[in-house]
């Protein structure tokens, strides 16, 4: 095991304990995520805000969107009315690089080809 894992929930963490700051994961990511804390000196990236996620709060980015353009959930909740399984189904949504292997989670409407 390395530094990046998955919680038991799926999410992809960073254990800063555990991480050494070589940086050979910020050069490996695919997303372009990831990056060196000035501070710690270890790898960071976005986590969804998994202090709060894990407490039943959206990702404070979700939250605070005044458009409504970012969306939070599980696709596996079977509730029918979710938003997020509404909007899953009733658009064309995409991940990025899907053909890399990563499982990615994340899922886009209407990007450009060009940024797959």
């Amino acid at each position: 095991m390395g530094a990046t894992f998955d919680a038991p929930d799926g999410a992809v963490l960073i254990d800063p304990n555990y991480c050494i700051g070589c940086g050979f994961c910020i050069q490996a990511c695919p997303y372009g995520c990831r990056f060196l804390s000035p501070v710690t000196k270890t790898a960071e990236k976005c986590t969804l805000c998994y202090h709060r996620i894990t407490r039943g709060l959206k990702p404070a980015c979700v939250e605070v969107c005044p458009t409504q353009a970012r969306i939070f959930g599980d696709l596996k909740n079977p509730i029918p009315d979710d938003p997020i399984q509404q909007f899953y189904q009733n658009n064309l949504v995409t991940a990025l690089k899907p053909h890399l292997g990563t499982e990615p989670r994340l899922f886009y409407s209407g990007i450009d080809k060009e940024v797959r």
